[in-house]
């Protein structure tokens, strides 16, 4: 009977200890998927941002990879924006860079040639709790913009969602 009673009592012990035990945390990334509703030909990027998630008014540092279906030549530039999403209009400035006068990069850049940069942009002063960041590759000037490519991310509650729709403002 006092085996039945020690096997019981460990068994609880067991419980307790597996039960009182932390969980490894798995911090969410801020997923980038490709933009929706552009041609076959604009490809995704792969953007990565430090620090993550985005702090508000401190300068975030996007690491941002892809390979063009076209070239990237003079005049092309890189625009970083975060989007209100209920209001679909940016907030703040967003930043637009000319891609051939980024350090480290050397114009043209030929269709097929993978493509690096890393740029830092400062987080607006207030982010809603629900917002976008869109990185997109262009090509030509007002009204006659070309996207090359692009990538969004939708940010809810300060934490990525699993899934969701991309938009197609901005």
């Amino acid at each position: 009977m006092s085996r039945i009673f020690i096997l019981a009592f460990v068994l609880f012990v067991t419980l307790f200890a597996v039960n009182a035990a932390p969980l490894e945390l798995v911090k969410r990334e801020t997923q980038f998927l490709l933009c929706g509703s552009f041609p076959p030909e604009v490809v995704g990027l792969d953007v990565k941002i430090t620090s993550d998630p985005v702090v508000p008014n401190t300068e975030e540092t996007f690491d941002i990879k892809g390979t063009m279906k076209k070239d990237i030549v003079t005049g092309d530039f890189l625009v970083i924006a975060f989007i209100d999403v209920a209001a679909e209009q940016p907030i703040g400035d967003p930043l637009i860079a000319d891609i051939c006068s980024l350090p480290g990069v050397t114009c043209p850049i030929k269709a097929g040639t993978a493509f690096s940069t890393t740029q830092k942009y400062t987080a607006p002063k207030e982010l809603p709790k629900t917002y976008g960041i869109r990185v997109e590759i262009r090509h030509g000037q007002q009204p006659n913009v070309e996207p090359i490519a692009c990538a969004g991310a939708l940010v809810v509650g300060n934490e990525p969602p699993a899934d969701f729709e991309v938009w197609d403002f901005l």
